[in-house]
């Protein structure tokens, strides 16, 4: 139960952060709104449901990617962080706490996908593994982001830093748009992104599109990215008396 309130602790002083700063989050529904209707105009309905489903994937990874990446670089840049570290809070309560507080943008970015396509006719069970992509998305796009940020000195760095690799990979790479798009050459070259196989794997899922990775590689490759980023990261962040 203490872990419990420890972690709370940290997500409601995010969720207060959230509250001031709201326009973010209008601007993050402004967006979904913008693509849904892109689609509608050029592909009608089937464009519409490839957004979607696509959306709840590229919403978790800028939620990682992003938001959770320049909040503990300012927590870091701030000395938040240090007063983190030195409470009871564990790594992975601190890290829980972050993702919680960010529970008005997971509404935003992913819930508000994830209900549309079940509107649009996506069954219940891909939903359910279109929802577990998601988390990984988020997962992966935050130790991604972390790996960077926590070698920041510069504070004017963060958000130049985490937006650009945000478009980076989500604009170029074959995210809103099908792999199937792009020439052979070009589908090898967009396997760099680690939101490639992310968005394989939710068309996969969803079969809202075409996919050109087949559920083999797509796994396996995602999971080679949560594991580089992981290894990168874990060089970056220490905690407690570690050297």
């Amino acid at each position: 139960m203490r872990a419990f309130w420890r972690v709370f602790g940290v997500a409601y002083a995010e969720l207060l952060f959230w509250k001031r700063q709201w326009m973010w989050l209008a601007q993050s529904l402004m967006y979904l709104l913008g693509f849904a209707v892109v689609a509608i105009a050029w592909g009608g309905l089937a464009a519409l449901k490839h957004i979607i489903v696509v959306s709840a994937i590229a919403g978790a990874w800028g939620i990682g990617l992003d938001v959770i990446g320049q909040m503990v670089g300012w927590h870091k840049l701030s000395k938040q962080y240090e007063f983190h570290v030195a409470s009871p809070l564990s790594l992975a309560e601190y890290y829980a706490g972050v993702v919680w507080g960010q529970v008005p943008f997971l509404a935003a970015d992913v819930a508000v996908p994830l209900a549309a396509a079940l509107l649009l006719g996506v069954p219940p069970a891909p939903l359910l593994a279109l929802s577990a992509i998601a988390l990984a998305a988020l997962a992966l796009g935050s130790f991604l982001a972390l790996a960077v940020v926590l070698r920041i000195r510069n504070p004017m760095n963060i958000s130049a830093v985490t937006n650009p690799l945000y478009s980076l990979t989500t604009i170029l790479p074959p995210v809103y748009y099908p792999m199937s798009a792009l020439p052979q050459p070009l589908r090898l070259l967009a396997l760099a992104s680690p939101t490639t196989p992310l968005a394989e794997l939710a068309r996969l899922a969803t079969g809202a599109a075409e996919a050109c990775l087949d559920p083999a590689a797509a796994l396996g490759l995602a999971a080679a990215w949560l594991l580089l980023s992981a290894v990168a990261l874990k060089g970056a962040l220490k905690w407690g008396l570690e050297d």
